[in-house]
């Protein structure tokens, strides 16, 4: 029996004393005996119990709960119906409904039902409030809502303190060693805001929380900080949807870059729970495959590890799970010794199920035919799904992994390459839900998606961190290793946070005079893949190198700034010969490019024409053949059809009837009108086919011969 003034175990709130004394000795009776297995007699001490305290919600939950013990949830779920027709907000009656949806498998009803819970049981009922925001804790983790798992296991802590083993837990996750990303697990505060927060009343519930902050956005609905704390409080709440529109209307107000980036950051995480898949650039495609014959799956992954196509293998024996990272190893130009790898898939056999996954959808469905293939039936029909992806996959494309180490520093620089052409190259270029479909490259223009960049690159940033291998330091501890600058990423883009004071300070190292003369001698090379579009538009291309030039056109081209890269392609192809960068075709070709596209092709053919001239005199006529593709084409559509014959026999001959150049040669004819030029090219593409025992340029010069005969 309780102490008097203890909190009464239904969870009203009140002492016991005032609440379930009167019956409460018959109640643990009723559960002595069930414990004695005298379980017809429990169940007539509750019906008795019921007939005399008709009236108190609490005997018909406690009841509910004894016939839960029993296998009895129909008839459970009947006494919890009638307890929430006497109190529609009866705490125990929400718990104990959770527990039966979560018996059933029904995540997402157990939780709604645990959040009921939590809002209709007294703050003051500290044990039932521990237990349930526990129970909520584990739940959101499985549906991957980290802000709100944290959330609710902070209130489980608070409620009780005592517990070792819940605060080790919540050390475990969110602690200094948490392999969350920072954006994920980090402790997010309400802000200041511009009306001042009543406090009158308030409970210390989120479901309150929340319904202050909505009267606020109402009153002052131009005021950042009240939306980011309506959104931050429907985010504890799990209430995914509706806090990402609440911080998307922060941001549209908001004016400072430090609070867009957290809020924005925020957002990106939210997108990545369960039921944010719609809105979330982040999936995980899965396949599924039932296991028949073990020995013979087990062996496939035996040769495939032999041959290094996969990495990281660890079977835990207790579980029973077998988890590995499938890999494809990246080519090598030179064979140092040091071999990276590219993620296909991850793969996981646990249950009698073969589970293949990863953010590209076609990496995961060749990995599973290619399984497929090798194991016929020994594993079932894949079946696939789609879900958000998990915070350390997500960025699996911008990682490489080490299968050969003979140099550590070499490996490390080979990892930073492999990020750095991935969020450059490939990441920039990508359209994003979050951007409204927008690729990087063309955010920053906008003032709106400009602040949603910024926190979308800080949560890219705290997922590489969390995910990056751990190496040694020299105190004993460990470190990130650091793979890539997310400042040259923020810098390309024109997206650095505005600040006050926010200048980096340059450290200048001592130097002696002969050290100083030595450095103002060198020439200092100019990074342009560190620059933005605003500063590679900035530079005074008549004091940089032809190879600058060519540098600079590069890197123009990768921020999609076409008009800044022909700048540069032209002021290289106008320059003098220079010895040290004697092949100038691509500062040539995409003036060429430029030039058609603005519809002067006399002025394309003149370039071509220089180009091919410079070409013979410094650079030993090494691009003839590319510069006779682009003088034929020219001359054709010019309508110089002599010249243009003239230039295609001369590259044929040259390149001993290469099949591209007779292709090019045959559509430049055909697009010009010339079919009995372009039957003649026709007839020199056969009978090379037929020499080289080539069937495709067979096929596509009868092709091509067809067309030239309906032109006659």
């Amino acid at each position: 029996m309780p102490n008097a003034y203890d909190n009464c175990p239904c969870g009203s709130g009140k002492k016991f004393k005032w609440c379930c004394t009167p019956y409460f000795s018959r109640i643990e009776h009723a559960f002595e005996l069930q414990q004695n297995n005298q379980h017809d007699n429990a169940v007539k001490e509750f019906d008795r119990l019921i007939m005399d305290h008709p009236d108190r919600p609490q005997v018909y939950g406690f009841y509910a709960n004894l016939l839960l013990g029993e296998d009895k949830a129909a008839q459970a779920d009947e006494m919890l119906e009638k307890a929430f027709k006497i109190d529609p907000s009866f705490g125990m009656g929400y718990l104990l409904r959770g527990i039966m949806r979560q018996q059933e498998g029904e995540i997402i009803g157990a939780l709604l039902l645990f959040r009921k819970a939590a809002e209709a049981y007294s703050v003051d009922a500290v044990e039932q409030q521990g237990n349930v925001h526990e129970l909520i804790a584990r739940h959101e983790v499985v549906l991957n809502r980290p802000v709100a798992a944290r959330a609710a296991l902070e209130r489980a802590t608070m409620f009780l303190p005592a517990e070792r083993e819940l605060r080790e837990h919540f050390e475990a996750v969110y602690g200094e060693t948490s392999r969350l990303p920072a954006a994920a697990g980090k402790p997010y505060k309400y802000r200041r805001t511009a009306k001042t927060l009543p406090t009158d009343g308030l409970s210390g519930k989120f479901g309150q929380a929340k319904a202050v902050f909505q009267a606020m956005t109402t009153e002052v609905p131009d005021d950042p900080a009240a939306w980011f704390n309506l959104g931050l409080t429907q985010a504890w709440l799990g209430e995914q949807p509706a806090a990402v529109e609440s911080l998307n209307k922060s941001l549209d107000k908001e004016w400072d870059d430090s609070f867009a980036e957290e809020t924005a950051a925020l957002v990106e995480v939210l997108r990545c729970g369960s039921g944010m898949e719609n809105e979330s650039d982040y999936l995980e495609h899965r396949i599924l495959m039932q296991v028949r014959d073990p020995e013979a799956v087990f062996g496939l992954l035996q040769q495939m590890s032999q041959a290094r196509q996969i990495l990281a293998p660890q079977m835990d024996e207790e579980a029973g799970v077998f988890t590995c990272l499938v890999i494809e190893e990246l080519p090598n130009l030179l064979d140092t010794g040091t071999t990276m790898a590219r993620s296909l898939a991850n793969l996981s056999i646990a249950q009698g199920i073969l589970r293949v996954w990863h953010v590209d959808a076609e990496s995961v469905r060749t990995v599973a035919q290619r399984i497929r293939e090798r194991l016929a039936l020994a594993v079932g029909e894949p079946v696939e799904s789609v879900g958000t992806a998990q915070y350390a996959d997500l960025i699996q494309e911008a990682l490489a992994f080490p299968v050969r180490t003979a140099d550590v520093a070499a490996a490390e620089a080979k990892l930073r390459d492999r990020a750095t052409s991935h969020f450059e190259d490939v990441w920039c270029r990508r359209p994003l839900k979050s951007l409204g479909g927008a690729a990087p490259l063309d955010a920053s223009g906008s003032t709106l998606l400009r602040k949603r960049l910024l926190g979308i690159i800080r949560f890219l940033q705290d997922c590489l961190f969390s995910a990056s291998p751990r190496k040694r330091t020299e105190d004993g501890g460990t470190e990130a290793m650091t793979f890539y600058d997310f400042d040259r990423l923020r810098h390309k883009l024109g997206v650095e946070l505005k600040a006050a004071g926010n200048a980096p300070t340059l450290h200048v190292p001592e130097c002696k005079p002969a050290e100083v003369a030595a450095a103002s001698a060198a020439p200092l090379k100019i990074d342009f893949t560190a620059m933005n579009v605003a500063e590679l538009a900035g530079i005074d291309l008549s004091k940089l190198t032809v190879a600058e030039l060519e540098d600079g056109m590069r890197a123009a081209m990768k921020l999609d700034a076409r008009e800044i890269a022909v700048k540069y392609a032209k002021v290289g192809a106008a320059k003098p010969a220079d010895a040290a960068k004697p092949d100038r075709y691509p500062l040539f070709a995409c003036a060429i490019t430029a030039t058609l596209a603005d519809g002067d092709i006399p002025a394309a053919l003149a370039i071509a024409e220089a180009g091919a001239k410079d070409d013979a005199a410094n650079h030993q006529g090494k691009r003839a053949s590319e510069y006779g593709v682009q003088n034929g084409k020219l001359y054709a559509r010019s309508g110089r059809i002599l010249e243009a014959v003239g230039e295609f026999d001369t590259l044929l001959d040259r390149t001993d009837e290469e099949p591209r150049f007779l292709i090019v040669a045959v559509e430049a004819m055909l697009s010009a009108k010339q079919p009995a030029h372009a039957l003649k090219y026709v007839e020199r593409g056969l009978a090379k086919a037929k020499s080289s025992g080539n069937r495709d340029l067979e096929g596509a010069c009868l092709e091509l011969g067809e067309a030239a005969k309906r032109l006659q």
